[in-house]
């Protein structure tokens, strides 16, 4: 017998309230089954006061590119046509080569004319097309070079007008016709760019045009060099993948959350560089502000970079001393200690590290760091040079953490072979984990919740977590989530990595030990994970 379709019966106001709540990807799906099905989703979401095409951002591959666009045109126009008030529009395309980047521009200006609050569009670049393999010896070139599309240019009336505007969010766009001021961008409360053309000069003169603007994100934004922000409303500044930041001078008395990923930087102007290759990017933090939470890292953004080079990681840490919420790379916690003297000159540099086969006599320069009196949580991004024990024990030795509740390690990738030899991890002569944490006078009488991420339980895994749990005698909760895709771990080998953790010695015997895949872990992450996983999917 054949059923009968009941939902299609109920109540417009009720039908369509359930439709606005379909993501777009379960709309196509829907829509798949009826026409009728797809014409009440679209009206759904043309009365609705937000219309967002961004939850799934791939939507427009696999068909024409008349046909992602004409789904957006659609919208708009019985949105115009149905009389509702717009307060948001959101899109994002995979912006193939041909897509008429007028029909975009006019998306941007039919959200502005409707009083729309809110706008961002985002134009993706088309993925690299599959090319035959290189040719044994050939150097690989960056997987990103000679794929972007060519940057779309908004014409110079577009914010020539007042409007109600307060977010602007665009990516791949360029702003080098928009004259400044522009009135329809005074209203500004949150701006943000990515892979935009815009300069230093520009910049300046869009925080000037921006009286009461709180958030300013700017990622991949390649002309950027000499970054100077001054804002007395300015609250939260995030740069990431700004691979030309060569100095940045930020005067924003109330910022409370930064961000920084760049190549290596410093915080004193005067501090020697040993390398003529490139030099270090120059930050300046006026004041400095309060910051609540703060994110630096170079983890990533420059492929020259080893461990010859990592004697001036930045430091900030006097500026940020004060922070609830930090996130840093493990090549800060790696600073060469062969030449005292010239880092004594270094005043502003918190993080050092005592590498593997290095030692320090003397540390009287790092007097001024007694202690990150507020800092609850900490999250480490490690590759695979800088987790080094030493490393970390020096830096938790040096900067006493009194109120750390919960600590986060993420991994960014094991060399060859190390994550492979077995032998190497689970070998008889480490079944004794009485020596694998230093001894150090170090207590987190504090921390309640670890989580490791990445952890396929190899020596130095071992070693790293042994320490912390050593130190930690109110220890609640260890999660370790393995790695995803080619790294991925058996039942097996899950089953080992719990009993050997069981094994290590822990100061807290209240301590509950979850190992699972990425899947499968519901735990808490780090404020910033965000980031992370955006300098690697996007650099």
């Amino acid at each position: 017998m054949e059923q009968k379709d009941r939902r299609s019966c109920l109540p417009d106001d009720v039908l369509q309230s359930i439709l606005r709540k379909l993501s777009l990807k379960q709309a196509v799906r829907t829509g798949a089954l009826s026409r009728w099905w797809e014409s009440q989703w679209i009206r759904a979401l043309a009365s609705s006061p937000v219309v967002d095409l961004t939850d799934d951002p791939d939507f427009a591959r696999g068909q024409p590119p008349a046909l992602s666009a004409a789904t957006v045109d659609r919208c708009l126009r019985l949105h115009t046509e149905l009389g509702a008030p717009l307060d948001m529009f959101r899109v994002a395309l995979v912006c193939p080569s041909d897509l008429d980047g007028q029909d975009v521009i006019g998306w941007i200006a039919t959200g502005l004319r409707r009083g729309a609050r809110a706008v961002e569009v985002d134009l993706a670049p088309p993925p690299p097309e599959e090319e035959d393999e290189e040719e044994e010896g050939e150097e690989e070139e960056d997987p990103h070079a000679g794929h972007e599309a060519p940057l779309l240019e908004l014409p110079a009336d577009l914010f020539q007008a007042r409007n109600s505007l307060e977010r602007l969010a665009l990516g791949s766009f360029s702003l080098h016709a928009v004259p400044l001021p522009a009135v329809g961008l005074a209203g500004l409360r949150s701006l943000s760019l990515s892979h935009v053309d815009v300069t230093d000069e520009a910049l300046r003169g869009l925080v000037a045009n921006c009286p009461a603007l709180e958030r300013l994100s700017l990622r991949r934004c390649s002309r950027l060099a000499m970054v100077s922000v001054a804002s007395e409303t300015l609250r939260v500044l995030e740069l990431v993948g700004c691979q030309a930041l060569k100095q940045l001078c930020v005067d924003a008395p109330a910022l409370e959350s930064f961000a920084l990923h760049c190549n290596i930087f410093v915080t004193n102007p005067d501090a020697p560089c040993e390398w003529d290759w490139d030099t270090p990017v120059e930050v300046d933090l006026l004041g400095p502000p309060a910051l609540r939470d703060v994110y630096l890292s170079h983890i990533g953004c420059d492929t020259r970079l080893d461990t010859e080079h990592n004697a001036l990681y930045p430091s900030l840490c006097l500026d940020v001393v004060l922070a609830r919420i930090l996130t840093i790379c493990s090549i800060g916690l790696l600073v060469r200690t062969e030449n005292h003297n010239a880092h004594k000159l270094i005043r502003s540099v918190t993080i050092y590290s005592c590498g593997s086969d290095q030692h320090v006599d003397s540390l009287s320069w790092l007097d001024p760091f007694k202690d990150m009196p507020n800092l609850e949580e900490l999250q480490l991004l490690m590759d695979y040079e800088g987790y080094c024990l030493e490393a970390v024990s020096g830096f938790f030795k040096l900067i006493p953490l009194p109120v750390l509740q919960r600590l986060f390690l993420h991994i960014d990738h094991e060399p060859e072979g190390e994550g492979s030899s077995s032998a190497a991890v689970w070998s008889v002569e480490n079944d004794d984990s009485k020596d694998m944490a230093p001894k150090e006078e170090i207590v987190l009488d504090q921390l309640t919740f670890i989580k490791f991420v990445n952890f396929s339980g190899t020596w130095c895994q071992l070693r790293l977590l042994s320490f912390f749990l050593d130190k930690s005698p109110v220890l609640q909760q260890l999660v370790l989530v393995t790695p995803e895709g080619e790294g991925a771990l058996g039942d097996d080998r899950l089953k080992v990595i719990h009993e050997r953790v069981a094994a290590l010695e822990k100061a807290s015997s209240e301590a509950s030990i979850t190992v699972c895949r990425p899947k499968e872990d519901d735990t808490p992450n780090h404020p910033h994970t965000r980031y992370f996983h955006e300098e690697y999917e996007t650099m």
